[in-house]
C-alpha cells in the first residue's frame, strides 16, 4: 500500500485548489450547463516560470444540481519529463441541507497512454460510498465501500462550501478540520486562516493522515474576501510550487445563483434524505 496522500499524486498540478467535455453525458431533462466560474493559474517550478496551467470550473447543471472541475496540464520541460502528465478532479453536487453535497467524485490521469480513473458514489439514500476503479477492457468495477456514519467532503465541494461560509475557520487564528474520503485511510483536511496582508488573507490547508505521518502536506495561499486563491504555494520534495491567478479567470459573485446560501447559520447534520442517483450514467471519456 502507497503510504503518501492520495492527493499527492496531483498537488503539483492542484496546488491552488488545495489551498482550501470530459464528463458523462447529462440527461436530457437537463439544462445546458451554465458556467458560474472559471478560474485559470499559471504554475512556476524552480525558474521555469510556465511549467502547467491549471483550470477550475463551476457550472449549474440545473436547479440545486453543480458540478465542479479543476484540470491541470504540464507545459514544455516538464511535460517532457513527466510523459505528458495530465489530471483532472471533477465533483457532481447537489444543494441539500443548506449545503453543498458531493455525489460522485472523480480523480483521473494520464501518463503517455496509460489512463487512471476513480470514481467514489455517495449513495445517502443507503448510508454508503463505494469507490470504483476503471480498468482497460472491463470498464468500471467496484473495489471498495463503507457506511457513510458521517458526512464526507472531497476538496472540490469542500473549496466551494469554504467559499460560502458554511465550512472551514470565519475568523484571523481560526483552525477547522474537515473530513477527507477515508480511503486508504481516515484523512482530514485543515483549514488555518491567517491575518490580513497587503497581498489578502493567507490560508493554511494541511492534509492530515493519522495512520501514515509521511503523507501529510501543507499548502499556503493569499486569498481575497471570497477565499479565491490569488497564488498559492507548496513544497514537493524541496521543491517550491507555485500557481498564479491569470487575470482572464472569471469569478463569481458571493454565494450561488438561485440560492439563498444561509453560510454560517447552516445546519452541519448530514443528510438524511434519499438523493438523486446518478452514477454511472454513461461512459467516461
Amino acid at each position: 500500500m502507497k503510504t503518501r496522500s492520495r492527493l499527492a499524486g496531483v498537488l503539483p498540478f492542484l496546488v491552488l485548489l488545495l489551498a482550501i467535455g470530459l464528463g458523462p453525458p447529462q440527461p436530457q431533462a437537463m439544462a445546458a450547463p451554465a458556467l458560474l466560474e472559471e478560474l485559470r493559474y499559471r504554475v512556476e517550478v524552480l525558474s521555469l516560470q510556465n511549467a502547467a496551467r491549471v483550470k477550475l470550473t463551476l457550472n449549474r447543471l440545473g436547479p440545486g444540481r453543480y458540478t465542479a472541475e479543476i484540470t491541470g496540464e504540464t507545459l514544455g520541460l516538464i511535460k517532457l519529463l513527466s510523459g505528458g502528465q495530465r489530471e483532472r478532479l471533477q465533483t457532481e453536487m447537489v444543494w441539500r441541507n443548506q449545503r453543498l453535497l458531493p455525489l460522485i467524485y472523480r480523480e483521473e490521469s494520464w501518463r503517455g497512454k496509460k489512463r487512471r480513473l476513480k470514481e467514489y458514489r455517495f449513495n445517502y439514500a443507503q448510508s454508503r460510498l463505494e469507490l470504483w476503479e476503471w480498468h482497460e477492457g472491463k470498464g468500471l468495477a467496484k473495489k471498495w465501500h463503507t457506511d457513510l456514519a458521517d458526512q464526507v467532503y472531497d476538496p472540490l465541494s469542500a473549496f466551494y462550501n469554504c467559499r460560502l461560509g458554511i465550512l472551514g475557520p470565519t475568523r484571523e487564528g481560526e483552525t477547522s478540520t474537515i473530513q477527507g474520503i477515508p480511503y486508504p485511510q481516515p484523512e482530514a483536511m485543515e483549514v488555518r486562516l491567517g491575518a490580513e496582508g497587503k497581498d489578502g488573507r493567507q490560508v493554511m490547508l494541511s492534509l492530515i493522515n493519522p495512520v501514515f505521518q509521511d503523507s501529510r502536506g501543507v499548502v499556503f495561499a493569499n486569498v481575497d474576501k471570497q477565499l479565491v486563491p490569488h497564488q498559492a504555494w507548496t513544497t514537493v520534495s524541496g521543491i517550491t510550487i507555485r500557481g498564479l491567478l491569470l487575470p482572464e479567470s472569471v469569478i463569481m459573485a458571493p454565494g450561488l445563483p438561485g440560492l439563498n446560501a444561509p453560510g454560517l447559520a447552516a445546519s452541519r447534520r448530514p443528510p438524511m434524505e434519499a438523493l438523486p442517483a446518478t452514477a454511472g450514467r454513461g461512459k467516461s471519456r
